[in-house]
């Protein structure tokens, strides 16, 4: 932890999964920025494409290389190099996935802004960016009595200095160890999926959390927003992953009704699970191939949320 007037000390924390190129980039981003890092910390899912060779051969001695014994999801992952960077006495965590590219003045910006030293400031996000370089939405969220994600930001917003939100995903935000003090880690048992989106609500609850506009990083990840359909093309578009990536909607539907039910009301806990399920539930029953199977995964997902079934229990 910092001395009295001394500058705060920032880390990185990249989790990496099978995408060493990625992680390269990422990387390289992280060594460009104008306002230099105390660490870089890359927690790797026991990677099997030649990552470890490369983190020795590139960036030995220069970047926290933890390469974990098994594949523990982004949450686990995340879990573990949150811990790691708060035990080693760092002001600020900087959180990524290794798709994720921060633009040179990213981490300056942030640290530049009045929120990075608000003591009831618990979390500082940078604006995501797609490919092409256009905004993205979606990762900021609010949330309503029943805990479903409602936009925290629209385009006129990204004017301003700040912009109040809820949750966002682990793409480029920072968290300040004082609300780790306060409210714990991530819950590594998710796996994958709400886990970044839980976290930040809990701290949330406790400290205000800023979007800041001005600092951006790019996120290398096609997400196309669906296009404006009919009610029965909502429907369908409930669960389209194919059979092979099932553990998808699983972990997604199992986590939304674990998390959702936790902070809504306990007169409106009961309402979640139906709701989770009616979208993908009619998907499967009206429009996809294995109807039985999927319908079976889903509702082993839902009854899983319920009960705090939580951890591994379906293998990518």
């Amino acid at each position: 932890m910092k001395s009295p007037g001394s500058p705060a000390r920032v880390a990185a924390v990249v989790v990496t999964y099978n995408r060493c190129l990625l992680l390269e980039k990422c990387l390289e981003a992280l060594f460009r920025q104008h306002r230099l890092l105390d660490e870089i910390l890359v927690i790797d899912n026991a990677s099997t494409d030649g990552t470890a060779e490369m983190m020795r051969r590139k960036y030995g001695g220069k970047v926290t290389h933890v390469r974990l014994e098994q594949n523990v999801g982004g949450a686990g992952g995340f879990y573990e190099g949150i811990r790691l960077a708060h035990e080693k006495g760092h002001d600020w965590i900087w959180v990524m996935d290794d798709d994720v590219e921060p633009m040179a003045d990213a981490l300056g910006t942030l640290a530049r802004s009045p929120a990075f030293n608000d003591a009831t400031v618990g979390f500082l996000a940078s604006l995501v960016l797609d490919p092409n370089l256009k905004a993205q939405i979606f990762p900021y969220r609010r949330f309503n009595r029943l805990m479903a994600a409602c936009p925290a930001i629209n385009e006129a917003s990204l004017e301003q200095p700040l912009v109040p939100i809820e949750a966002a995903g682990f793409l480029g935000g920072m968290i300040r160890r004082e609300a780790i003090d306060s409210v714990g880690l991530p819950l590594k048992d998710l796996f994958i999926y709400w886990d970044d989106t839980e976290f930040i609500f809990r701290i949330s609850r406790r400290f205000k959390a800023f979007l800041v506009p001005a600092s951006k990083v790019v996120h290398h990840y096609v997400w196309v927003p669906p296009p404006r359909s009919s009610f029965l093309g909502v429907i369908k578009r409930g669960s389209a992953l194919p059979m092979t990536e099932t553990w998808r909607f699983y972990y997604n539907l199992r986590n939304s009704v674990f998390v959702r039910t936790r902070y809504v009301k306990p007169w409106l806990a009961p309402l979640i699970p139906v709701l989770a399920l009616a979208r993908p539930l009619g998907a499967a029953l009206l429009f996809h191939d294995h109807k039985l199977a999927r319908c079976k995964i889903l509702c082993r997902a839902a009854v899983d949320g319920v009960l705090g079934r939580l951890g591994k229990r379906i293998s990518p």
